[in-house]
């Protein structure tokens, strides 16, 4: 089906700030696009950055909000910088909010070029841009449905099928945790040292159905969540609902993260709709 639909249940997945703290340019943004590659794949709505190790988070959360930009639009929305200079050599999204020039869509992004009153120039990638009205100043981002022969601006909610995914930034893996569970999330952690994932399979299909959406918490190629929680003075297992291991007899000695969001979500999303 596409253009896909929204999860029923809302997803989110955290990782930490010093996820690719290892790596230069260019195989960081490389790194990064394959992130950006994998939640989008499996349609999360929401990436959080829970900072680690002193990495500072903005760094990462630059990168991933540039990626999820169209094409388009990068001209308004993504300065010239050297931080953005390998953005076109990695995959593109194509995600249903990725369109082309001229590509049909219900729905299309937009930059407010201009304004007057309530009326709007609104650029969405077909040439010349369209009038609408619109809530919002010139110089912001908007989303736009076809009705008819005109345009209406829509919010985010209004939407109906998969458009990408937002970042936040956290201060630290707890304050992560603290916010998911607020909400009412089902929270997962991954950990190679624990149980397969296919013994609580039904059980997490469960007890999802009660809940607002499921977060999916990560860690570092060399640090898992446990032992960021050690250093943070927090005990892991009192926040989280489950700890799995989605790659158990794993055949590397080390898995990246954006290879764990793969594979995780892969699972989850068979399971979970």
């Amino acid at each position: 089906m596409w253009p896909p639909l929204k999860p029923r249940l809302k997803r989110a997945v955290a990782v930490p700030s010093s996820t690719f703290s290892n790596l230069s340019e260019p195989a960081r943004t490389f790194h990064v696009a394959l992130l950006a590659r994998a939640v989008t794949i499996f349609r999360v709505e929401e990436v959080a950055i829970y900072q680690e190790s002193g990495h500072p988070c903005a760094e990462l959360k630059r990168i991933l909000d540039a990626l999820e930009v169209p094409q388009y639009l990068r001209k308004y929305l993504v300065p010239r910088s050297r931080e953005y200079r390998y953005l076109g050599l990695v995959p593109p999204l194509r995600s249903p909010s990725h369109l082309l020039r001229g590509e049909e869509s219900e729905y299309r992004e937009g930059y407010v070029v201009s304004r007057r009153g309530t009326k709007a120039l609104v650029d969405v990638g077909l040439g010349n841009p369209v009038e609408a009205e619109v809530p919002t100043d010139a110089g912001r981002r908007v989303t736009l449905r076809r009705e008819g022969a005109g345009w209406r601006y829509v919010s985010p909610e209004e939407v109906k099928v998969y458009w990408g995914y937002r970042t936040k930034c956290y201060s630290s893996l707890r304050e992560a945790l603290e916010h998911y569970r607020s909400r009412g999330f089902l929270l997962v952690g991954t950990s190679r040292k624990a149980a397969p994932v296919s013994l609580v399979l039904e059980e997490i299909k469960r007890e999802a159905t009660a809940k607002n959406g499921v977060a999916v918490f990560f860690g570092t190629w060399n640090k898992g969540l446990q032992e960021i929680s050690e250093e943070e003075g927090f005990e892991l297992e009192s926040f989280l609902d489950f700890i799995v291991n989605t790659a158990p007899i794993q055949g590397v000695k080390t898995i990246r993260t954006e290879e764990a969001v793969y594979i995780s979500l892969a699972i989850l999303n068979l399971n979970l709709e």
